[in-house]
């Protein structure tokens, strides 16, 4: 602090609440002057006078503005990245940042940042609030490997079983365990083999057209049993009554732009259905979810929430869901033959020439009704996958070398088509390294479906990436 008439440092009064709340005692009790009452103490005079007419709570206020957001709502935000780290999802600057936005926006909070987004200087006290948090760089995949290590994959055993134990949480029972992941469902599937005559050139069949599919989010029990599933669909406000009324009882609806999970729809389903199905089957908690590292899901409300209700959220490491994400291993292709089958079944008995997003549902629950030893494959998912019983060695890791079909080369054709693919591998990776940040997902998920219907200046993009990921996989079209 300086004398500005004098240009000389003025030195400050180092002094604690304590002395001030004893300052303030002193002079309510035994009527000794505030000037006293501060030399003896050591406090300024002006701030003795100025807290001197303030409740005796609001002393412990420090000097200067006070903060945008509360200590419990800064708090509950510190939780949530730590929280975050521990589960392996780590918090970005970008992300803290845009998710404290949305909160503000969302209980309409005024601000003095621009566009309620925290600026700079806010990032910078918080994190001097909040000496517990540090900025690291995380451990991750490199962009140029093809896949998961089996290293890799052990690592994560290691960091989560030491983690459960910690939280008391490796040894449940299967009811207590949960794997949820999306998948993508046409309403028109490629249709079944069918029967002409010898030697026929070309055989046709009638069938709805297009790709058109919606994505359904399912949620299992390690013991086979299924909790509601939420279905998505593309509508900006409102979703029409017939979907409504053709949706069974406790199963979830969801609404984007595009028709894809988002971090809004995700915590509407865990605190709209799944949570209110966990109760309904007196589940006991704590629960475990393992789910894809989907960490734009994991927003600050949703973590609050599980962590109130003790849901406990476990990210499977990237690129590895083929290998350790239980519905992936042993559930979708069994249903998604079951589907294709029961979608001509269900038209006949009902009469009708196609699946519309209108009767989705009831094909839906026709499937499941129909997918036979449903919870036997999904059980058989878990101990594949080394979930339940945790166990790192039930990992099949020899799938980590299927694929590669440079293990090995016989002659000089094999290593030209070889070199061949390894280029466009090589460069596909390079391709999706220099992507725009968070687009890569919403790439994968319409190359499922086979067509971009997210927004039109990214598909061009979405074209480009998709032709150099057909020939470095093998995919036809």
């Amino acid at each position: 602090m300086y004398d500005l008439e004098h240009k000389k440092k003025i030195k400050r009064l180092n002094y604690n609440q304590d002395n001030v709340k004893k300052a303030l005692k002193a002079v309510k009790e035994t009527g000794i002057s505030l000037r006293k009452a501060a030399a003896a103490f050591g406090i300024p005079v002006a701030t003795l006078a100025r807290k001197n007419n303030l409740d005796p709570e609001k002393t412990k206020s420090k000097t200067g503005p006070g903060t945008v957001l509360s200590n419990d709502e800064e708090d509950s935000i510190a939780k949530w990245v730590l929280h975050r780290a521990e589960i392996g999802a780590p918090v970005t600057k970008s992300e803290l940042l845009d998710n404290v936005q949305k909160y503000v926006k969302t209980i309409e909070k005024k601000t003095p940042f621009t566009d309620d987004r925290p600026s700079r200087h806010w990032w910078e006290s918080f994190r001097k609030r909040h000496p517990e948090l540090s900025i690291r760089k995380p451990q991750q995949l490199s962009a140029t490997r093809a896949a998961v290590t089996q290293q890799d994959l052990q690592d994560w055993f290691k960091n989560n079983q030491e983690y459960l134990q910690k939280k008391n949480l490796l040894n449940i029972p299967s009811n207590r365990i949960f794997n949820c992941d999306e998948s993508s469902i046409q309403l028109c599937p490629d249709a079944e083999r069918v029967l002409a005559a010898k030697g026929t050139r070309a055989v046709y069949k009638i069938v709805d057209g297009g790709k058109e599919a919606l994505t359904v989010l399912f949620m299992y029990r390690a013991d086979g049993i299924r909790a509601p599933p939420m279905l998505m669909y593309s509508y900006k406000k409102t979703v029409p009554k017939k979907i409504i009324e053709n949706t069974p009882k406790g199963w979830g609806i969801g609404i984007s732009d595009n028709g894809w999970m988002t971090s809004e729809t995700f915590y509407e389903y865990i605190t709209n259905v799944f949570y209110p199905w966990l109760v309904k089957e007196s589940t006991q908690f704590p629960v475990l979810v393992y789910m894809d590292n989907h960490s734009s899901h994991l927003n600050l409300p949703l973590v609050n929430f599980c962590r109130e209700k003790q849901i406990e959220l476990i990210m499977l490491p990237p690129n590895s869901t083929h290998i350790i994400q239980p519905l992936d291993i042993s559930f979708f292709h069994p249903f998604k033959e079951i589907w294709r089958k029961c979608v001509p079944k269900w038209k006949n008995q009902q009469g009708v020439t196609r699946v519309t997003k209108e009767n989705f549902p009831l094909v839906l629950q026709f499937t499941l009704n129909n997918m036979p030893n449903a919870e036997k494959v999904v059980q058989s998912g878990f101990r594949g996958a080394g979930l339940h019983p945790f166990n790192a060695k039930a990992v099949d890791y020899d799938i980590l070398n299927k694929g590669k079909k440079c293990k090995q080369t016989l002659n000089n054709n094999d290593t030209e088509n070889c070199n061949e693919v390894t280029e466009k591998q090589g460069f596909l990776q390079l391709l999706e390294k220099n992507l725009p940040a968070g687009i890569l997902p919403d790439f994968k998920k319409a190359a499922s479906n086979g067509s971009w219907t997210g927004d039109v200046e990214k598909k061009a993009l979405f074209d480009y990436w998709f032709n150099i990921y057909k020939k470095s996989t093998g995919i036809s079209d």
